[in-house]
């Protein structure tokens, strides 16, 4: 049975289908092929893989990331990015980075940021004399903090997944380090090209229009401070962060910029609901598609396979990177979690690997797959908005693309990266 749900789900994905979809009908291939199996399991396993009361974190979360962008708040996280950083050379591409850096604790989602971000940010580059590949390409890359840096909707979707206690308080207070270390690899990136290059930058600002500007983005960068806190002290569950993240882009929107109407609300829920369609259904079909595969036996294979090469937790962990990364390239991120970790949890389990580290280890290597073709996502999102052909940008971020590979060795490898700070704030 295993044998055909995997070929049947590459056959259809070979032919073009959407990987939700692609899996739904794998899983029905494979409950005709068994023969006993009722048809009815599908609609059960996919109702019970949506049924859950934690996963109304993911449309909240959306929904907040929507509100902050239309409420006015993506202006004012890259006017202060710019007064910040816009001095130096490629000052412009700093404020990307930056920007995106800040937009992550708002969005949790890496198309989220490309898309609210790219389509003011890149213009404004390549009117300033950058290359259009180039501001494609750095906006792409820095974008990859979405997901990493809390709030999370894949750590959400992760810590939910895998159970067995793991907190999602602490993979997002896991992921802060990592998603910093990325801002500053991509920054000397930038730099480093910039000066190559010989890009512009921007006049110093007056220390009082950065005070102003640091004020008007004040209420972007209290979110996340108000989400973390209210997680990790215990007052609210992720769900209720979430609603309150709403509740608060609202207030921000409405009240403090007034940029937030009625007439705005509308095709906000709009988006929101397709946005979380798409999460939504991939979750529910890989229910089943997860099921079958664990009834067939293939996770054990997997594992005898991985733990006959070494039973050593640091060989372990290079073997799944790379499968990761292989996966990472024709596949979309939280498909290709949900689906792989019923096969690799037991194998960290048993080579006693932190589930909270290796949370964050496959996340960010998932998420580096939206950088790589051909299914990498936000290069073709960048590269519309820079009106570039795809293979300008894939060439143009690969330095990019080498500094996420560095930090995801590092937090491979250097576990305290990840587990220092969920171990200091939760104990």
């Amino acid at each position: 049975m295993a044998s055909v749900l995997m070929i049947g789900f590459l056959v259809f994905l070979a032919i073009g289908l959407p990987i939700a979809f692609a899996m739904g009908l794998a899983t029905i291939l494979a409950i005709t092929w068994h023969g006993t199996l009722p048809y009815s399991l599908f609609a059960q396993r996919a109702l019970i893989g949506a049924d859950s009361y934690s996963l109304l974190a993911i449309p909240f979360f959306i929904l907040a990331g929507n509100l902050m962008n239309v409420g006015g708040i993506t202006e004012r996280i890259i006017a202060f990015a710019n007064a910040c950083v816009g001095r130096f050379t490629g000052g412009l591409g700093l404020t990307t980075v930056m920007s995106c850096m800040v937009f992550s604790g708002v969005s949790g989602s890496a198309v989220a940021d490309a898309s609210a971000l790219g389509k003011v940010l890149i213009p404004g580059m390549k009117k300033q004399g950058y290359g259009g590949g180039f501001a494609a390409s750095v906006t792409a890359a820095a974008s990859v903090m979405g997901p990493i840096i809390p709030p999370s909707i894949p750590l959400v979707i992760y810590g939910l997944s895998v159970g067995k206690g793991v907190s999602v308080a602490a993979l997002f207070l896991g992921g802060v380090i990592p998603g910093l270390l990325l801002a500053l690899g991509l920054s000397l990136v930038v730099i480093w090209i910039a000066r190559r290059r010989n890009y512009p930058r921007h006049e110093a600002v007056p220390f009082r229009q950065l005070v102003s500007s640091a004020g008007e983005a004040s209420w972007a960068l209290f979110m996340p401070v108000l989400i973390l806190v209210g997680i990790t002290g215990g007052v609210v569950t992720v769900t209720e962060s979430a609603a309150i993240a709403v509740l608060y882009a609202l207030f921000v929107g409405i009240v403090i910029h007034r940029e937030l109407g009625l007439r705005n609300i509308g095709p906000i829920f709009v988006q929101t609901a397709l946005d979380t369609a798409v999460v939504m259904i991939i979750i529910a079909f890989a229910s089943g598609f997860g099921w079958l595969m664990a009834v067939s036996g293939l996770p054990r294979q997997v594992a005898t396979l991985i733990t006959g090469i070494s039973d050593n937790p640091l060989v372990i962990l290079l073997l799944i990177n790379i499968l990761l990364l292989v996966v990472g390239l024709f596949m979309e991120a939280i498909a290709a979690m949900i689906i792989l970790l019923p096969v690799l949890i037991p194998i960290v389990e048993a080579a006693g690997i932190d589930l909270v580290h290796f949370g964050l280890v496959m996340v960010f290597n998932l998420m580096l797959g939206l950088l790589t073709p051909p299914v990498g996502i936000l290069l073709y999102i960048c590269g519309n908005f820079a009106n570039v052909k795809i293979e300008s940008v894939v060439r143009e971020v690969l330095p990019f693309l080498a500094v996420g590979f560095v930090v995801l060795l590092l937090i491979t490898y250097i576990p305290g990266l990840v587990l220092w700070l969920p171990k200091l704030v939760l104990g």
